[in-house]
C-alpha cells in the first residue's frame, strides 16, 4: 500500500512543479517575444530549448502518476534513466548559466533535484 501512495504522490508533485514552472516559462518566453522582458544576448531557439525541461516534467508527472504501476517485476528503464539526466541537469544548471540553461529557472533546480532522487529511490526500493 505505501508504494502505491508513495507512486501517486510523487507523480502528482512531478505534475504540479511542472506545469507550475511551465506556465512560467511560457509567461516569460511570451514578454520576451513581445518585447515587454529583455534579455541580454537572448536567442528564441535557445529559449524555446529552455522550455522543454519543465513541460517535459509535467508530461513525464502525468506518465508517471498512470503508469508506472503497470510491471512490478523489474525496474522501468525509462523512469531511472529519466530520473538520471533531470538529476544531472539540475546539477548542470546549478554550476552553469549561460546558454539553454540560462532559460532554467534556478528555482526550478531545487524541486528537480529532489523529486529525481526521489525517483531514483522509489526505483531501487519499490522496483518501478
Amino acid at each position: 500500500m505505501g508504494k502505491f501512495i508513495y507512486m501517486k504522490v510523487l507523480g502528482l508533485l512531478l505534475v504540479i512543479v511542472g506545469f507550475s514552472y511551465s506556465l512560467t516559462s511560457f509567461s516569460n518566453f511570451y514578454g520576451y517575444l513581445f518585447g515587454d522582458i529583455t534579455v541580454a544576448n537572448g536567442n528564441v531557439i535557445i529559449m524555446g530549448l529552455g522550455l522543454l525541461f519543465p513541460l517535459y516534467t509535467f508530461i513525464f508527472g502525468i506518465y508517471f502518476y498512470f503508469y508506472s504501476d503497470k510491471f512490478f517485476a523489474n525496474i522501468n528503464p525509462f523512469i531511472l534513466s529519466t530520473a538520471i539526466s533531470m538529476f544531472i541537469v539540475g546539477l548542470v544548471r546549478i554550476f552553469v548559466s549561460n546558454g539553454i540553461m540560462e532559460f532554467i529557472h534556478y528555482t526550478f533546480v531545487i524541486p528537480m533535484i529532489i523529486l529525481s532522487s526521489l525517483l531514483v529511490y522509489g526505483c531501487v526500493r519499490y522496483k518501478y
